[in-house]
């Protein structure tokens, strides 16, 4: 990806080697989990990092766009957690709102029933509802940007909570 976007100049060596590290070992992680551990897969690097579907590099690289969005601002997430509100007034906003609110059942159902896939679709779905609204709400620049912004940093840290049960290191940028 970062070389398909002809951006790797502006990373140091260092940066690429964990970067990769990252997506790799994710790739193989998640789509080991994403699956039913009653069923059978094939094993396919080819579809394992495919940065499209349900895969990790997918999912990674969701959570460094939001990540990104956030800089972007140039705001202080930290400032604007103290001082800012959350309104979800688009229906994009609220679907994301709502399924953010479902992590904690998630993960007690997943616990309980030895399922991480059951953890591995929700954050997928996380994924598209983030995507979908991203899509359909302006954040960097719009009169709700303080909103969309807590948004965007809730959704970043339902990612990495869900990266991390499921023992993936997640990326920052990419």
């Amino acid at each position: 990806l970062i070389y398909d976007a002809g951006k790797a100049a502006e990373w140091s060596e260092e940066e690429l080697n964990e970067t990769a590290e990252a997506v790799g070992y994710g790739a193989v992680k998640y789509a080991d989990l994403k699956n039913n551990r009653t069923t059978n897969y094939t094993f396919s690097f080819e579809q394992m990092l495919n940065d499209k579907g349900d895969t990790a590099v997918y999912l990674l690289y969701a959570h460094a766009r939001i990540c990104s969005i956030i800089r972007r601002s140039e705001k202080d997430i930290e400032e604007l957690k103290k001082i800012g509100t959350l309104v979800l007034a688009h229906p994009d906003e609220r679907a994301l709102g709502i399924h953010l609110l479902q992590f904690a059942e998630i993960v007690e159902v997943a616990i309980a029933n030895l399922l991480p896939n059951v953890l591995c679709e929700y954050l997928y779905k996380l994924s598209e509802c983030f995507t979908k609204f991203y899509t359909n709400c302006q954040v960097v620049g719009s009169p709700e940007e303080t909103s969309r912004l807590l948004l965007c940093e809730a959704t970043a840290v339902v990612m990495r909570k869900c990266f991390h049960l499921l023992g993936i290191t997640p990326v920052y940028k990419i």
